[in-house]
């Protein structure tokens, strides 16, 4: 999962701030997938935002398995946090899933198109 590397959140929850960096910082290769990816921050937004329909919390970018990657954080209706995972070049959803799920199954290594528990596909 993308937990290190730049964390992003959207204009409307940091007022006039565009964005805020996390303590940790990219790696060169990190730097370099994030400046030549093709999707900018809102586009990887509102793919998420079309995956699941909520309230956007924040955006991350890393490598996810050697894939350039936003890890958005969405907010649903019920309250509950869901994780999708955004190819940074493609703009396809690659994994959408509780958040809850996803960390529980990234500790125990799941491989491609490997279903959480709540029945989605997670084939990062």
């Amino acid at each position: 999962m993308l937990r290190k590397t730049m964390i992003l959140l959207p204009a409307a929850l940091l007022g006039a701030l565009p964005f805020a960096a996390s303590a940790e910082t990219m790696d060169q290769s990190e730097l370099d997938m994030f400046r030549s990816a093709s999707l900018t921050i809102q586009q990887a937004s509102d793919a998420a935002l079309q995956a699941h329909a909520g309230t956007l919390a924040a955006v991350a970018f890393g490598d996810e398995n050697g894939r350039a990657a936003y890890e958005a954080v969405v907010i649903g209706g019920d309250g509950q946090p869901w994780t999708v995972l955004i190819d940074a070049n493609t703009g396809n959803v690659f994994a959408s899933a509780l958040s809850s799920s996803m960390d529980d199954h990234d500790d125990e290594g799941d491989g491609p198109d490997d279903e959480d528990q709540d029945g989605e596909t997670n084939d990062g």
